[in-house]
């Protein structure tokens, strides 16, 4: 009789051991004791906009994540605010993701939903999603909002940029709350950080591990002083006091954390999400008019925020793990911002899809090294590949540029000798040229959202013309 049954036992225990050992794996994955994780992104912070690369600026809280735990010194992101975020959040170079130019307010695309995102990979092991500020990843359609992309809670704005006082975008209020539109008086930095430390003070020891995405508009444009909602402003002095309003939210979200009895217990990830908007020429201005009022540094490196030349992808960036991630010396790998979810799940210990990114934990934690690679930063038609010291740059023409008129220009540089990247060395180095070349080239490439020249420009702040933003959604499943 044993003997009969025995197909039938087997065929059981072959068809239910792998939900069960995926039920028992989630179970284990859930119970292990695991890091709250809170990023800090700044909008537009150039490499001579934080005061460990520049004594003229004020940013003593930002410093000190940079000093006590690990500032990275080759971090890189896509030049504008959009394409990066999608790195962030996917693990995806800009080639891969598709979203590689910002995400105008007439768009109806977003980050694609078939990319798993970090705050989803978090959720398999347990933890609470949730951000706070900026999104810049789909606005027209709901299925594209944070809610539906694995946060729990979403209060901030959808779109690139908004008056600091009024909140409008593009003629309309853009700030909310899970799906509705919020009226609130107060600067979006303050309202921001505020919003953060409740939830870091509303939670308990007992509740699910924090991940935390602190995702600010500062410094973006307008530029508008912290303590008056008057339009006038006196330039680079203005800024310096926005960033310093900036890196007083980013100490009292950090106090915040240290104050809990889980707070030790924390990884916080600082990062802009592109370089610095600097001075331009007066017809890029009237051009591209959301490219205004350019008052960041860059330092030495070249060009800014839309570039991609090293002023508009080298940006300050550090990790802090108390008693845990800590180096008096500045970590000089390459890092690429598509490098942060897979560091953070191998952190956490959850399994992710195949992503462009890495993991650098074991480079963090134990000063392993890390095998060579080459990374991609692309924005528009402008495209880099750095294959460290080597870099080349193909560098394509404005958006509005008519197709007949078009044309790309490449350069090579070594940047570690020359990271002002002063001298084209693509004559005296043919084959290293040639080699980059035809490996950039050779990148598939994915065009997810149409950046168009044909409608009016993103505006930040200004008069209501237009109903509110969250309410202006369509309720769609994407594309």
């Amino acid at each position: 009789m044993l003997y009969r049954c025995l197909p039938l036992l087997t065929a059981i225990i072959v068809t239910c051991t792998p939900s069960l050992l995926l039920a028992q794996q989630q179970q284990q994955l859930q119970s292990v004791t695991k890091p709250n994780i809170v990023i800090l992104l700044a909008d537009d912070l150039g490499w001579g906009d934080v005061g460990y690369h520049n004594s003229d600026v004020v940013t003593p809280n930002i410093d000190t994540i940079a000093r006590s735990g690990v500032a990275f010194d080759r971090f890189y992101v896509n030049p504008t605010c959009s394409p990066s975020r999608a790195s962030l959040l996917t693990g995806q170079f800009s080639t891969t993701h598709g979203v590689n130019g910002p995400i105008q307010w007439h768009s109806k695309q977003g980050l694609p939903l078939e990319w798993p995102t970090l705050p989803g990979f978090l959720k398999q092991a347990g933890y609470q999603t949730h951000l706070v500020g900026k999104w810049h990843l789909g606005n027209a359609d709901t299925a594209y909002w944070p809610q539906q992309r694995d946060f729990d809670s979403f209060y901030g704005h959808l779109n690139g940029g908004i008056g600091y006082f009024d909140h409008i975008f593009s003629g309309g209020v853009d700030w909310q709350k899970d799906g509705v539109t919020l009226r609130e008086q107060g600067y979006t930095t303050d309202l921001i950080r505020d919003a953060a430390i409740e939830l870091i003070e509303n939670r308990s020891q007992d509740d699910e591990p924090l991940f935390l995405f602190v995702s600010f508009n500062a410094i973006h444009t307008p530029i508008e002083e912290p303590d008056t909602p008057e339009k006038t402003h006196q330039g680079r002095a203005t800024l310096l006091r926005m960033i310093s309003s900036l890196d007083q939210a980013i100490g009292e979200i950090l106090k915040s954390v240290n104050q809990q009895p889980w707070g030790q217990d924390t990884i916080i990830v600082f990062a802009s999400d592109n370089g610095g908007s600097p001075p331009k020429p007066w017809w890029v201005e009237l051009l591209i008019p959301p490219m205004r009022d350019g008052f960041s540094s860059n330092g030495q490196l070249k060009q800014g925020k839309g570039s991609v030349f090293e002023g508009g992808i080298r940006v300050p960036a550090a990790i802090w793990w108390p008693g845990k991630i800590a180096s008096a010396q500045a970590f000089s790998e390459v890092v690429h911002v598509a490098d942060i979810l897979p560091t953070l799940a191998d952190f956490v210990g959850v399994p992710i899809t195949k992503v462009d990114g890495r993991s650098i934990k074991d480079a963090l934690m134990h000063n392993k090294p890390l095998p060579e690679r080459a990374i991609v930063v692309a924005n528009f038609d402008n495209e880099a590949l750095i294959e460290w010291p080597w870099k080349i740059v193909r560098e394509g023409s404005l958006p509005m540029t008519p197709d007949f008129l078009k044309s790309e220009t490449w350069y090579l540089y070594n940047i570690e000798s020359d990271p002002g990247e002063l001298e084209d060395l693509q004559t005296q180095y043919p084959q290293q040229f040639a080699r980059l070349r035809d490996a950039l080239l050779a990148i598939p490439r994915r065009r997810s959202v149409e950046f168009t020249t044909d409608q009016a420009w993103d505006t930040f702040g200004g008069e209501e013309t237009r109903a509110p933003w969250a309410e202006s959604a369509q309720q769609h499943q994407g594309n």
